[in-house]
């Protein structure tokens, strides 16, 4: 036996405007998940940043000029100086120096694989990783690396990596107004649309009071008609974004620029873009029940 689904007392598949809110559901949830993923792959790689260059500094040591160009014995002289001093400083846990090709890996999204590191006048750089609890006195460190090694600089990763932060932290304050934004243009729209049908259908729901249909009764009507129409709107507006997602993942991967190949979603960020519709339907849907309870009671 096939279950068909009661027909609604009230005309409502005659709205015409009712048919605007999937309309604008769709919208509201293409640009809610196309923001709110923007924002989850920021911070995922700001994560990943904040993981790799926690604990570590970076020691640069510039080549050193000479009467006939760059001084490459002086360089290597210096860059030891630098490597032994690391070594022997306390909290120091690890200081190696980047081999040519960890360099060419570097630079190989902006120069290519064709250019020899030899022909290029190149720092030397020693990654320097930090025992876990034990601060460094960089200031002191500072001071005798110049000593020991002129050309040598220290290259902090917190600096930068706090700006990034601070940016970031103003995106997601920026992303939490417009998600306000949207799940109050939604309400509003949800509330005009239902008073509209109420409005309509008047006579309708006067008669339905007559042979002792109550309010809950009439409100759950309105609620299936929401929940159908924004719902439909919803998977729509989700599936649609969808593909550019993949396709602004597809640049960021194929740029493979550094910083930018750690771009990307966890399955986390992922089970957050889909609660993105559902939620749409049920604040939809909650909102029509609630509204038209509220003013049926000023009404009648």
């Amino acid at each position: 036996m096939i279950l068909k689904r009661r027909p609604s007392d009230l005309p409502l598949s005659k709205d015409a405007i009712a048919w605007f809110l999937p309309w604008m559901a769709m919208l509201m949830v293409f640009f809610a998940t196309l923001t709110m993923a923007m924002t989850l792959s920021i911070n995922t790689m700001l994560v990943k940043w904040t993981q790799s260059v926690s604990g570590s500094i970076t020691i640069q040591v510039l080549p050193t000029e000479g009467d006939d160009g760059i001084d490459k014995r002086q360089t290597r002289i210096e860059t030891e100086e630098a490597l032994s001093l690391l070594r022997n400083t306390p909290g120091v846990a690890s200081a190696n120096l980047l081999t040519d090709h960890q360099m060419q890996n570097l630079l190989k999204p902006w120069l290519g694989e064709s250019v020899p590191l030899e022909d290029l006048p190149l720092p030397s750089l020693i990654d320097v990783q930090l025992l876990d609890g034990v601060d460094v006195d960089l200031d002191n460190l500072r001071n005798l690396l110049r000593q020991k090694a002129p050309n040598a600089s220290i290259d902090v990763h917190k600096k930068w990596l706090g700006k990034l932060i601070r940016v970031a932290r103003k995106l997601d304050y920026f992303v939490s107004a417009l998600l306000a934004l949207i799940i109050s243009t939604t309400s509003i729209i949800v509330i005009y649309v239902s008073c509209s049908s109420l409005a309509v259908h008047k006579p309708v729901i006067e008669l339905l009071h007559l042979i002792g249909a109550r309010d809950d009764y009439i409100a759950k009507q309105y609620a299936i008609r929401t929940l159908i129409l924004s719902s439909v709107g919803s998977v729509v507006g989700f599936i649609f974004v969808l593909p550019i997602i993949n396709f602004f993942s597809k640049i960021f991967t194929d740029i493979q620029a550094g910083l930018l190949a750690e771009v990307g979603l966890t399955p986390f960020a992922w089970f957050l873009l889909i609660l993105i519709p559902i939620l749409s339907i049920i604040l939809s849907t909650l909102t029509a029940y609630l509204t038209v309870q509220r003013t049926l009671r000023k009404l009648l």
